[in-house]
Formats: structure tokens, C-alpha cells, sequence
């Protein structure tokens, strides 16, 4: 058992040999729920491979992209178009 304190802006530090013991890194997700007025119950979610999104989510039908990739092309020709004003 640890005893933590949470800090300024919701930040609660788990000490290390909690992180160590249950393999826990930074970037990480949980689930938080409220059991009852006293106990909050934390549940890791697990890393999901691409295949494993891909069986919990398959893709059925054709994805359009042409409007995806119109907007990739417009904002990469602005960046471009940012970049010469600064060089000149």
C-alpha cells in the first residue's frame, strides 16, 4: 500500500515500485470509475497492435479519402507557401 497526495492540477504520482510492479509507462491508459463515495476502482487499458484495432473494428466498406487528401495537399502547399515568405 502507498499513500499519495494529488496534486495541483488533478497530477496523482504513483510511486515507482507500483509503476515497476505492474509494468505501468507514461502515455499510458486507464479507466477510472467510482465504486462508491470513499473507493475509486483504476483499470489499465490494454495496448492495441493495429490488427488487434483492427478485429475489435473492421472496416467494412470502402473509406473515401479523396477529401482527406485534398485537405493533406492544400495545407502542405500553405506550409510551403509560409516557408518561402520567410526565407525571402
Amino acid at each position: 500500500m502507498a499513500v499519495v497526495r494529488l496534486q495541483r492540477r488533478g497530477v496523482l504520482t504513483i510511486p515507482r515500485a507500483i509503476r515497476q510492479k505492474l509494468q505501468l509507462h507514461e502515455g499510458q491508459s486507464w479507466v477510472i470509475r467510482i465504486q462508491d463515495e470513499r473507493h475509486l476502482v483504476i483499470e489499465i487499458l490494454p495496448a492495441l497492435s493495429p490488427n488487434d484495432l483492427y478485429v475489435r473494428h473492421p472496416i467494412n466498406e470502402p473509406i473515401d479519402d479523396t477529401e482527406w487528401h485534398h485537405d493533406l495537399a492544400d495545407a502542405m502547399t500553405a506550409n510551403q507557401e509560409r516557408e518561402e515568405r520567410g526565407q525571402a
